[in-house]
């Protein structure tokens, strides 16, 4: 009983969140016992590496195959995650199903980080991260933020307070966490399952393949410019690429958009070259405190720039 109490304690929530404004999920970290401990050169004690989960509900009626292609990382391949989730039982909308981190989307991660991290912010240059929490590694910062490959300057001594800027060009792009900003007449919003896309209105005359395909999407080739009109029609749910009505509104995958219409991050957050590491360190009445297990901001912290590669 006693270990069964201590587990259920490891996978406690932190945080929760709504995803795509309707589904309720929950955030958090638990230790993974197995793992190697990493020693902490401040207190020379011992940290365990862990790593985060996000607990989730199934819609009303919907299936193993239909939750795994909606959450998961290559979830048409990945649906008999889904009873191994649930121990072999019937999904149940009513009851959360707990799935690691690294195998959701990244949408759902990336709102996971939001809410697990609310001091968190959009900071010239990049993404501004603060450690939040005693458990905190650079190893759970880098793979959870960062492209991979991306190298680290990070010291293993992290404090609580310190603030890191993660430069765009390392951040992760699927956790839809960098500000972006499209040319007329695009614009950009997020569709039903929560994922950003970039939208274009249907005026009177325009065909998906000359006004969407070749101005917004801009393959050379035919081939390609087809197989590009044929996605499109599926994930907008057409028929016919003839038949659009005035108004009607085409959803199109950012990563799909010709650099003339998108700017991958505003200029106000853009950093220079010459942009280096700053650094303050907090005065002792402004150390940061804990309570409970959550971070309490003082006024000044000590800030670095996540290296280049």
């Amino acid at each position: 009983a006693a270990d069964l109490s201590q587990k259920k304690a490891e996978f406690l929530p932190l945080a929760s969140f709504l995803y795509a404004n309707r589904d309720p999920m929950r955030v958090g970290w638990y230790n993974t016992s197995s793992m190697p401990l990493e020693k902490d050169f401040k207190t020379d004690a011992k940290r365990p590496v862990g790593s985060f989960f996000v607990q989730l509900k199934p819609r009303k009626n919907e299936g193993e195959y239909q939750l795994a292609l909606r959450v998961l990382r290559d979830g048409s391949h990945q649906f008999l995650l889904i009873r191994e989730f649930t121990n072999g039982n019937t999904l149940n909308h009513k009851r959360y199903l707990t799935i690691p981190f690294k195998l959701l989307i990244g949408a759902i991660q990336g709102e996971a980080l939001r809410s697990l991290f609310p001091n968190d912010h959009v900071e010239f240059g990049g993404w501004r991260h603060q450690v939040t929490y005693v458990w905190e590694t650079p190893e759970l910062l880098m793979k959870s933020f960062t492209r991979s490959g991306t190298q680290t300057i990070l010291q293993k001594d992290f404090m609580q307070g310190e603030e890191y800027t993660i430069p765009w060009k390392n951040l992760r792009s699927d956790l839809e966490l960098e500000p972006l900003a499209v040319r007329d007449p695009l614009f950009i919003r997020k569709d039903k399952s929560g994922l950003r896309y970039a939208f274009y209105r249907i005026q009177p005359g325009d065909t998906l393949y000359s006004s969407v395909v070749i101005r917004f999407i801009g393959n050379i080739k035919h081939a390609a410019r087809s197989q590009n009109a044929s996605d499109l029609l599926v994930l907008n749910g057409l028929v016919d690429a003839h038949q659009l009505s005035p108004g009607q509104l085409i959803k199109i995958p950012l990563e799909w958009i010709r650099p003339e219409y998108l700017h991958q991050v505003p200029s106000i957050y853009r950093i220079s070259e010459k942009t280096t590491s700053t650094e303050k360190v907090s005065p002792p009445e402004h150390q940061p405190s804990i309570e409970n297990g959550r971070h309490k901001t003082g006024s000044y912290y000590r800030t670095q720039i996540i290296s280049q590669r």
